[in-house]
């Protein structure tokens, strides 16, 4: 039987606190687990746990040390970033008023990830949603 959220999320709390932040963790391995599936738990824990692995997911990308969302061409299954933009949209007002700073640092880096890899012609809807924006790199 595989871990529970609550197993991954102790063991990222753990992480953190011995390497000192969210950065370069095993994300592929023993972090490995679908958090978006708990954006809206009802614990308290796993709903904030949930959202806080999303963002290390998100800064492991943002600086470069690896992409851990899938984006088809790898032979390995990834994190599956449209899934984690549809939850995060689908809870979007819940969680803008219970964690209005995560977030904020989560719509921050995906903005920052679409500006590096140039997600706007998959993700151009979701991001214009997310954002609360006309977000378009070419107005044509």
């Amino acid at each position: 039987m595989g871990a529970t959220i609550a197993e991954k999320l102790a063991l990222l709390k753990e992480h953190i606190e011995e390497d000192g932040g969210i950065i370069d963790l095993n994300w592929y391995d023993e972090l490995y687990y679908p958090y978006y599936l708990y954006f809206n738990d009802g614990n308290l824990n796993n709903r904030s746990g949930s959202l806080i692995a999303f963002w290390g997911l998100l800064i492991e990308s943002s600086d470069e040390s690896g992409f851990p969302f899938f984006t088809g061409i790898e032979v390995f299954d990834g994190y599956r970033l449209d899934k984690y933009i549809t939850e995060l949209l689908k809870h979007s007002s819940a969680i803008k008023e219970e964690y209005p700073n995560l977030f904020s640092v989560i719509v921050e880096s995906l903005m920052n990830l679409d500006m590096r890899h140039d997600f706007d012609k998959i993700f151009l809807k979701s991001y214009s949603k997310l954002c609360g924006i006309n977000y378009r790199k070419n107005p044509l």
